[in-house]
């Protein structure tokens, strides 16, 4: 996992460069409309812009043109009801998304800086549909008057523009919509996706990282004195990218313009987020991680825990699976690379942690292993599209484990499985020194008669409960063992640690804690 870090620096570091050897606008403008003066010639044998719009080769327009009908169909997918909606969609092109949007909305603004695509984008849509206008823009400087859209969205749109220019696009469209309204975009992060060699891209693909620092962190005071900022609603990489090409680094977020309400002027989930990417998923943390548990791994045990409690289920042909709280990716990888035949999802809510596993799995080269960045009270899944969900060390921080449970039991296929491990009350009161660090660390462990019942109330039969602290124990020593005599971590990393470790293996030790596996179906009606 130290590879992917350098490869994460490597790639903050050449940003930063190549924004400081083009930080002014004019130039950053200049370049970008030669490169698509260029693109904008490109002749394909089809006649059509499907190959250029992607990328693609002239010989591909049958796969370009598949590659293009399922990415619209996912990328619409994710978005919201826009029935009563006015639309403003940013860096339009030939209108590849433009009819998609006029017939899910009230209307539709459809803008790019290109008049070539403009032009084509018209003869595409503009007499189907009588709800869309055009006009020629620079999204890098957006002049409409604030709260006038109630949807912005762009595809494809940001790597084209400088770093004071995202920021600036980040403003810009928070003030421009209206309270409650939405912005959606998708991203090529970490490297480009078409097949044509470009020498002269200016293209800048940025890493999750930064994208979500910059939306997460910015602003707009209205004339009445109210502040807004934007809530994280959901986010991920592209289902279609992953299966097509083996590239899960396309990515895609959705955010909510809502009024500012807490102290520090961020929205609970904005703050979750950092709450988790600042503790759980630090740098200083990450190091431990990487070096002693194993490369995506981030509890005691790390692989061999894993396959552990995977040998509990019963995996076929074509499993559909959710990996719950999927962390650095590490089972992720680990399915995708060993179990092919099983589709894997993961669910996380740290940035961070997400940037993780996608580095994780572009090295990989896989077409399984798409990741969802969402807080899982919060994430609205199909019902009946899982037959595994898994979830190992993530109950423990969650409120409303019973909500949860449900939830589970409503994403499930009939006879679908669920396998829950965490940390559960044991048969001897917390000491001090064990509560303080659950505390610290934000678990919250059930007796586990009590999950067992809810269990039960969410539907599930049959389920089995089994007492894993030994194992759990075993992997806690040889992991600090490895922490003793690590070379790259610092001592302070080493100290935290050792109190952390020290005090769950003392709980296991005394039963105050027992880490627990419960495995249950749902029933096949």
């Amino acid at each position: 996992h130290v590879q992917y870090r350098e490869r994460a620096r490597a790639r903050q570091s050449s940003g930063d460069m190549a924004q400081s050897s083009s930080s002014d606008p004019v130039s950053v403008r200049k370049a970008m409309k030669t490169y698509w003066d260029k693109w904008a010639t490109y002749n394909t044998e089809s006649g059509t812009s499907f190959e250029m719009m992607l990328l693609e080769t002239q010989s591909r327009y049958e796969y370009a043109k598949r590659l293009s009908d399922l990415d619209r169909k996912e990328i619409v997918s994710l978005l919201p009801d826009m029935k009563n909606m006015e639309v403003l969609e940013l860096g339009a092109g030939i209108g590849r998304f433009t009819g998609k949007l006029a017939r899910r909305s009230k209307s539709v603004l459809a803008t790019d800086f290109m008049e070539k695509f403009i032009h084509d984008n018209q003869e595409l849509n503009g007499r189907k549909h009588s709800n869309v206008t055009f006009a020629q823009l620079d999204a890098s400087k957006i002049p409409y008057p604030s709260e006038s859209f109630d949807f912005v969205f762009s595809n494809w749109l940001l790597m084209y523009l400088g770093d004071n220019e995202v920021h600036q696009f980040a403003v810009d469209s928070l003030r421009i919509l209206r309270d409650g309204g939405y912005l959606f975009f998708r991203e090529s992060c970490f490297h480009a996706s078409g097949r044509i060699v470009r020498v002269d891209n200016p293209s800048m693909y940025r890493s999750i990282k930064e994208y979500q620092k910059v939306f997460s962190s910015v602003s707009h005071t209205s004339e009445d004195g109210t502040t807004y900022c934007y809530d994280f609603v959901f986010g991920g990489n592209c289902q279609t990218y992953i299966l097509l090409k083996n590239n899960p680094s396309q990515v895609f977020w959705l955010w909510r313009k809502r009024k500012v309400v807490s102290e520090n002027g961020a929205p609970k989930q904005v703050e979750i987020q950092r709450s988790l990417d600042d503790r759980m998923y630090s740098d200083d943390r990450m190091s431990v991680y990487e070096n002693v548990i194993g490369d995506g791994f981030v509890t005691p045990g790390g692989l061999r825990a894993v396959k552990n409690l995977l040998s509990r289920l019963t995996f076929s042909p074509q499993t559909v699976m959710l990996d719950v709280g999927c962390g650095l990716g590490g089972t992720l990888a680990y399915m995708a690379k060993e179990h092919a035949q099983v589709d894997i999802t993961g669910l996380e809510l740290s940035p961070n942690a997400v940037q993780a596993s996608v580095l994780l799995m572009n090295q990989l080269k896989s077409n399984k292993g798409q990741v969802c960045v969402s807080d899982l009270t919060q994430i609205n899944l199909p019902d009946g599209c899982f037959d595994i969900i898994f979830v190992k060390d993530t109950i423990g921080y969650l409120g409303n484990q019973s909500g949860v449970l449900l939830n589970f039991q409503k994403w499930l296929k009939p006879r679908g499985q669920l396998l829950v491990g965490d940390y559960c009350l044991g048969n001897s009161p917390l000491t001090d020194s064990v509560a303080k660090v659950l505390t610290a660390e934000g678990i919250q462990p059930l007796d586990s008669l009590v999950l067992s019942q809810m269990f039960h109330d969410a539907g599930y039969n049959p389920i089995s409960c089994e007492n894993l602290s030994a194992v759990r124990m075993q992997f806690i020593r040889e992991d600090l063992h490895k922490l003793e005599v690590a070379q790259n971590i610092s001592d302070t990393s080493k100290l935290v640690f050792k109190t952390i470790w020290e005090a769950l293996l003392q709980g296991l030790e005394t039963e105050q804690l027992h880490w627990t596996v419960l495995v249950a179906t749902k029933p096949s009606q």
